[in-house]
C-alpha cells in the first residue's frame, strides 16, 4: 500500500475508535503524569480536528499548569510554533482547522505532541502529507512525542529518509519510548 492509501486507510480505523471520550480522558491523565511533560516550561500541540484526540482539555492542562501554550500557525509550506493565552485566540483557517490570527515564531520547544493517522514501533507516524512536522522537527530541537488512540498503534509504516521518528508515543493504554 502507498502512503495515500494508508492515509484512507487509518481515517476510517481512528475514526471508527470506540470510546474516544474515555481514551481522550485517559490520555490526557497519562500525559499531566509524565515527567517529562512535568519538566517541560513550553508544549507545542495541536489543535484537534475531526476525529484526533481531543487536546482542548490538554489545553487547559497546560495553562493550568503555568506552562507556555504553543500552537501551530501554517505560513504557506511552514508550520511555526505560536504563543498564545487559550482557544479564545484562535480562529478557523481555510480549512476549519483552528489557528492564531498571527503571532511570532517561538522556536524555544521543550516538548511538541503531534498527531498522526497511525504510529509504528519505530517510532515514525503517518501524518496528512504535507511534511509540515517533519521541517518543523528538522529546524526545532524538541522532544517530538504523538499521541493518539491504542488503536492506531501498528507494526510497521512506509517512510521515507526526511521522515523523523518520534520518541515517545502516547495513548490511552500508556507512554512508548522509542530507541
Amino acid at each position: 500500500m502507498d502512503k495515500k492509501e494508508l492515509r484512507k486507510k487509518y481515517t476510517k480505523v481512528r475514526a471508527e475508535v470506540e470510546d474516544k471520550d474515555l481514551k481522550d480522558k485517559l490520555i490526557r491523565k497519562n500525559l499531566r503524569e509524565l515527567d517529562i511533560y512535568k519538566k517541560a516550561k513550553s508544549v507545542f500541540v495541536f489543535i484537534s480536528y475531526r476525529s484526533e484526540v481531543d487536546t482542548k482539555g490538554i489545553i487547559e492542562d497546560i495553562l493550568a499548569d503555568g506552562k507556555k501554550l504553543l500552537v501551530p500557525l501554517v505560513k504557506g509550506s511552514q508550520m511555526i510554533a505560536v504563543e498564545v493565552k487559550g482557544i479564545d485566540d484562535l480562529e478557523p483557517n481555510k480549512m476549519g482547522i483552528l489557528e492564531p490570527k498571527s503571532g511570532e515564531e517561538v522556536t524555544d520547544v521543550d516538548l511538541t505532541i503531534t498527531p498522526g493517522l497511525a504510529f509504528d514501533k519505530a517510532g515514525y507516524r503517518l501524518g496528512y502529507g504535507g511534511g509540515y512536522y517533519d521541517k518543523f522537527f528538522a529546524k526545532v530541537d524538541t522532544i517530538r512525542m504523538g499521541i493518539g488512540y491504542s488503536d492506531q498503534f501498528v507494526e510497521s509504516l512506509v517512510h521515507e529518509d526526511y521522515d523523523k521518528p518520534l520518541e515517545y508515543l502516547l495513548t490511552d493504554r500508556g507512554l512508548i519510548e522509542f530507541e
